[in-house]
């Protein structure tokens, strides 16, 4: 093979691997079906967003959640309530301007996760 084949060879495998590749905000497959919803709530009452839930009507195994435990307006924890149970550390800015939901959260939450 000549040199310049090469490069091209290199450049063509290196751009195809990039196509691959997905965007960060891209939704998940379960994210596109019907019914799917994400509710935000406010549980201090200062109208900033600091509960988010992600729900799939009948499934049990794609809930999950962000909490600001301690009212920042950044997440700092992600809840999974589906077929593995768990939490994640995060940090992630709350969203401003969506609907705020009043009233009692779907779920059991953890403001202070066990050390392990």
């Amino acid at each position: 093979m000549t040199p310049p084949f090469e490069a091209f060879l290199f450049m063509a495998l290196m751009l195809g691997l990039t196509a691959c590749g997905t965007s960060k905000n891209t939704p998940l497959p379960y994210m596109l079906q019907p019914g799917y919803s994400t509710t935000y709530y406010d549980r201090n009452g200062d109208g900033i967003v600091d509960f988010e839930f992600h729900e799939l009507p009948n499934s049990d195994h794609y809930d999950w959640a962000l909490n600001d435990r301690n009212f920042d307006g950044r997440y700092d924890l992600r809840l999974r309530y589906g077929m593995t149970v768990g939490y994640d550390n995060v940090d992630i800015p709350v969203p401003r301007g969506v609907p705020i939901r009043r009233g009692r959260l779907p779920v059991v939450i953890i403001d202070e996760p066990p050390t392990i």
